[in-house]
Order: structure tokens, then C-alpha cells, then sequence
């Protein structure tokens, strides 16, 4: 039942409290005037005047009794004390018990009729109804005990299962005198008797969390090592999950499952909840293609087909140099660059595996090293606190490269958000390159200059006041100053 305002509580229970004393006021003050008036014609009149008012009071006193126990009592202590909206079935029975104890007030009072002639009467009636009625009763005996018990509360998402009979996965809406509301995933509304309910087996995903396990499987080709497709795949579900999991929910986690004819089966859980569940996995299965992708790795029913492509098949335990320089070559920093100058930085680069957590660059730090992701996730953070979960930097990605170039400190903290392997450039390798092509320098600078105008007007929180070719310049003479005897134009 939906909470309601406090004025419009007041009004419902004074409304029935000045009926009762209204009539009660005229049964008192002119009860006795009704049988001084003498007049036989007014008998008959005043005695069903007698009865209506009479019926009038023990009515809106049942009214009153019945919302001031409901608004103090039940929405009042009783919600207070389960932390959820009072069930609507604790309601309904109360409503009943008052009225049918307002219904024997009338007959006993009102009417001066002999109660126990009618309760024997009732319960013959109420025997015959409850042989026809016998699976109605049951399922409101069973909405009693299941308010008792609690296995399941209003809010809750449950999945109901029972052998030979249809899975139904949603959430409870209501918990009513006969049966259950649950709204299942494709946004129905499925009624449930309350009988069938407490024979089904429930499982419920909100207690003592409110998220549940799903778990994909992935096969990959056998010649992938193990740690290497582990680190890919919880990635990709930690990126794809954002969004669809909880702040309490655990991390992603992967395994190795089987070993079969076709490749490696890993097991692959996160945990959304169950409303997100369908939409978070689709997210998830999609950046675990694109993490395989990035690195290089196809799954298993494509071992023995090498496809012509952007991305060269990898293997074994590290991706292939050919790869590293695909991924430089799809940085804007490096794109465009030759096949050859990209090969250099690519074999130079120093690979470097961290596990979940490791810091790799601290803000504020001078740079030694640009960071491309290979595989894995960065989490990049302002302050030397960052925990990693302001932004998330996936494969492909280069970062640090600003501060390698110009001399600065790293803008932001860079920590490992999985277990990641990057690619280190630092100021030897792009020596090297600058050695081999000193016009270079002139390219780079006004690329990183142009990133760095973007990242500001994207709202990245930098402040420039130089305009992109000043910045440029900066950059260019920064160079120039790192590398004085290269000469560079």
C-alpha cells in the first residue's frame, strides 16, 4: 500500500471520528424524544431512525478503529520495523477482523440478536464455503505465513522453480490475501497464486545482496596463455558492467573451466542485478570481442583460419610486435606514422605486466614514460588519491604522452584497475625515432597539440591560455632542449 501524506491520514481519521460523535450526540440528546412522542404513526419511523443511527456508530467507529490501527500501528511501527511498506495482506485482514467484529456489534446491539445463535449459523455457512473455497482459503493461510516467514518481501527479485513447471524471474510488486504480483523481466505482470508460491523453491537475488551471479563462457584457442586471456576477460567485463552492477557488487572474476577439442573454456561471472542482468551481459560479450580484438585474439573457432585483417592472429604469452605497432598506429598521437617508424617504437617499447591496484604514475610525477594499454584497464584519477574509478583507459589507449613531451608532471594518477599489461615509451625510444627522422618533431608537436585544445574543450579540466600552434611551438622547443644535439628543425 502507498504511503500517504500526513494531512490526508488526519483527514480519513476525523472524518469517521466526527460522524461517530455526531450520531452518538443524537442518540444521547434525543433518544428519549423518539418515545415521548406519543404519536403511534411515528413508531415505526423512529425505530428504523433507532437502527440507522445505531448502525451509523458502530460503522464509523469500525472506520475510525480500522485507520487509526492501520496508519499508526501498521504504517507507523510494523513498516518502521521491516523497513519495507507494510504488506497489503496484514491490511486486508485487519480490515476484516474489524468489520466482521462491527457486523456482530450491529446484530448484537443494534438488532438484539442472540450472537451465538449466529455464530453457529456462520460457522455451518463458513464450513460449506470453505470446502467450495478450500484452495482460496489455503492460499490466504499461505499469504499469512508467508508475511510470517518473509522468504520473499515487496521489492525483492526472485527467481520461482519448480521440476517440470516454467522458471519465472521478476520482481515482488505486491504480496496480497490470495496471491502474489511479480513483474518479470519482460516487464509482465505475472499473478501468482499464494499456494503455488510456497511450493516452488524460491531463490532470492536480493538477500543479502541485491545482485546474483552470470556467468558467460568463452573459448579461446589453447596457445593463448591462461594469465594472458584471464587479464583480457576480466577486463572486458569490467568495462562492459559499468552501469549495470551495484557499488557492493564483487569484481568481475575469470577461470579456466575445461579443456575440450574445440579450445580452452574460461568462465567468465560478473554480478548485476537482476533487472540489468539481460542488458549487461550483451555489454559485457560486447567488450570481450573488442578486447580480443585489440589483442590480437580470435576465438577458438577460428584457430585454424588466419583472416586477412587489421589485426594479426596472437599467441602464446605476449601479443606479437606486429600488433603493438597496429595499436600505435591507431592512437591519434601515432597514427599515419610509417609502417617502418612504428615498428621501431613498437620493438622498443618495454612491456610491463601489474596486477590489479599497482600504481603505474602518480600525479604530479615527472614523466619517464608513455603508456600505451594493451590489455587490461588503467583507471585514471585527478589528485595523488585516485583510486582509479574516475575514468576508465582501455586497449588502444595512449597516456602520458603530454607530460613525456613537454617535461611535466603527470595530470593524473594512473592506477591499474585490472590486472593490465602496458607498453612503455619513454624519452630514449623517442630519441631513437627522431634520430631516424628528425622532421618528426615538428609532426608530433602540433598533434599533441591539437589533442591537448580537444581535451580541454571536452572538459577535461586543463587551462590554456596559449592558442594550438603557441602550444605547439612549446612543445617543439621542449624537444629541442631534450634532444639539443639531434638538431631538430
Amino acid at each position: 500500500m502507498p504511503p500517504q501524506p500526513r494531512s490526508g491520514k488526519l483527514r480519513k481519521l476525523l472524518i469517521p471520528l466526527f460522524f461517530c460523535g455526531a450520531i452518538g450526540a443524537a442518540l444521547y440528546y434525543g433518544g428519549s424524544a423518539f418515545h415521548s412522542i406519543g404519536v403511534a404513526a411515528f413508531d415505526t419511523a423512529s425505530q428504523i431512525l433507532a437502527y440507522a443511527l445505531g448502525f451509523g456508530e458502530i460503522l464509523f467507529l469500525a472506520v475510525f478503529v480500522q485507520r487509526l490501527v492501520q496508519y499508526v500501528v501498521l504504517d507507523g511501527l510494523v513498516a518502521s520495523a521491516l523497513g519495507t511498506p507494510t504488506p497489503r495482506l496484514l491490511s486486508q485482514l485487519w480490515a476484516l477482523i474489524v468489520f466482521v467484529v462491527g457486523a456482530a456489534a450491529v446484530a448484537g446491539i443494534v438488532f438484539k440478536q442472540d450472537l451465538t445463535v449466529l455464530w453457529a449459523a456462520s460457522g455451518i455457512v463458513g464450513f460449506v464455503f470453505g470446502i467450495a473455497l478450500r484452495d482460496m482459503i489455503l492460499d490466504i493461510f499461505t499469504g499469512l505465513a508467508i508475511n510470517i516467514d518473509r522468504p520473499v518481501k515487496i521489492g525483492d527479485s526472485v527467481l520461482l522453480h519448480k521440476a517440470g513447471e516454467y522458471q519465472i524471474e521478476g520482481k515482488v510488486l505486491e504480496i496480497s490475501w490470495r496471491s502474489t504480483r511479480i513483474q518479470d523481466l519482460y516487464r509482465n505482470i505475472v499473478v501468482i497464486p499464494n499456494s503455488k508460491l510456497a511450493a516452488s523453491v524460491i531463490t532470492n537475488y536480493s538477500t543479502p545482496q541485491n545482485f546474483l551471479r552470470a556467468p558467460m563462457i568463452i573459448t579461446l584457442d589453447p596457445e593463448i596463455a591462461p594469465d594472458r586471456a584471464i587479464r583480457i576477460l576480466e577486463a572486458a567485463a569490467t568495462e562492459g558492467g559499468q552501469g549495470f552492477v551495484g557499488p557492493d557488487a564483487p569484481a568481475p572474476v575469470a577461470w579456466v573451466k575445461e579443456i575440450t577439442t574445440h579450445g580452452v573454456e574460461y568462465m567468465l561471472n560478473f554480478f548485476p542485478s537482476l533487472e540489468t542482468r539481460v542488458r549487461g551481459r550483451s555489454a559485457v560479450l560486447s567488450q570481450v570481442l573488442l578486447h580480443l580484438a585489440r589483442a590480437g585474439i580470435r576465438p577458438a573457432v577460428a584457430r585454424y583460419q588466419r583472416l586477412d585483417g587489421d589485426l594479426p592472429v596472437a599467441t602464446r604469452t605476449a601479443p606479437e610486435v606486429g600488433h603493438i605497432a597496429l595499436m600505435l598506429a591507431g592512437t591519434e598521437l601515432f597514427g599515419g606514422l610509417d609502417p617502418d617508424d612504428l615498428a621501431l617504437l613498437a620493438e622498443g617499447g618495454r612491456m610491463r605486466a601489474a596486477a590489479a591496484g599497482t600504481v603505474l604514475a602518480q600525479a604530479g610525477e615527472s614523466a619517464v614514460a608513455a603508456l600505451l594499454v594493451v590489455e587490461g584497464l588503467l583507471g585514471a584519477g585527478t589528485g595523488r588519491a585516485a583510486d582509479g574509478s574516475v575514468d576508465l583507459v582501455g586497449p588502444g589507449s595512449l597516456v602520458g604522452a603530454e607530460a613525456l613531451f613537454t617535461g611535466d608532471g603527470y595530470p593524473r594518477t594512473l592506477r591499474a584497475r585490472t590486472a593490465v599489461l602496458v607498453a612503455e615509451l619513454d624519452l630514449a625510444l623517442v630519441r631513437r625515432l627522431l634520430e631516424r627522422k628528425p622532421t618528426l618533431a615538428a609532426v608530433l608537436s602540433a598533434r599533441l597539440a591539437g589533442l591537448l585544445h580537444r581535451q580541454l574543450a571536452a572538459g577535461s579540466g586543463r587551462r590554456l591560455t596559449l592558442s594550438e600552434g603557441e602550444l605547439a611551438a612549446d612543445i617543439l622547443a621542449s624537444l629541442r632542449r631534450s634532444f639539443a644535439d639531434l638538431k631538430l628543425p
